[in-house]
């Protein structure tokens, strides 16, 4: 019964603080968690269908471990699953970002995300019982997080760098532009007026008025 006691207390625990952002109200919360207290449903707002949708989409394609996390939370504690839908919503459209700029960016912001909720799960364990394989594997998973946050800087600067180059042949190009102009002003000023006479119809020259 202990065992089954501590292994809920985990489960509920790591939910609460991969799923959500708010570390302080998620703990707390889930070490009162063995109680039999119903969730109060009453007062909790509804859910955006459309952000639901988004963040399991996200879990089911990049997240499928927190799936029976996820579906804890809504069992058991409405109000943070509501917070978790809502921060895993804002993960998924920063991913989307990152796919409409860049391939290499979205495919580094992809793993970063998976890092990211591997630490906070191995974080959530050590909340609960401390065992030193644990610490361990905390202490490789941040290295490996802070290593794709060094990726994503360096491919932020290549991107950058890109953008910038592209930019500099625009502005090359449009002064470029705007040079011709000013240097072939009169014969285009010329060229443009007799167009102009001819599509209304007229003469070159106006025929001076009779007296």
């Amino acid at each position: 019964m202990a065992e089954y006691s501590q292994q809920r207390r985990l489960t509920l625990t790591m939910s609460a603080i991969v799923l959500t952002s708010i570390a302080v109200s998620s703990l707390a919360w889930a070490a009162d968690s063995g109680s039999n207290t119903k969730p109060d449903r009453a007062n909790t707002p509804e859910i955006d269908p459309n952000l639901e949708t988004i963040a399991i989409a996200l879990v089911n394609n990049q997240l499928p471990e927190l799936e029976p996390l996820l579906d804890r939370l809504k069992a058991n504690e409405p109000a943070q699953y509501h917070a978790a839908i809502r921060d895993l919503a804002r993960s998924a459209k920063r991913l989307q970002t990152a796919k409409n700029r860049d391939p290499e960016i979205y495919e580094i912001e992809s793993k970063l995300l998976q890092t990211q909720m591997h630490v906070k799960m191995l974080a959530a364990k050590l909340k609960v019982r401390d065992r030193q394989t644990d610490r361990d594997a905390l202490r490789e998973a941040v290295a490996t997080l802070i290593q794709m946050e060094m990726k994503r800087g360096e491919a932020e600067i290549r991107y950058t760098k890109q953008r910038i180059e592209r930019t500099q042949r625009q502005l090359a190009a449009a002064e470029e532009r705007l040079e011709a102009k000013q240097e072939n002003f009169d014969n285009n000023l010329e060229k443009t007026y007799q167009q102009l006479l001819r599509s209304a119809g007229r003469n070159k020259q106006k025929k001076k008025d009779a007296r």
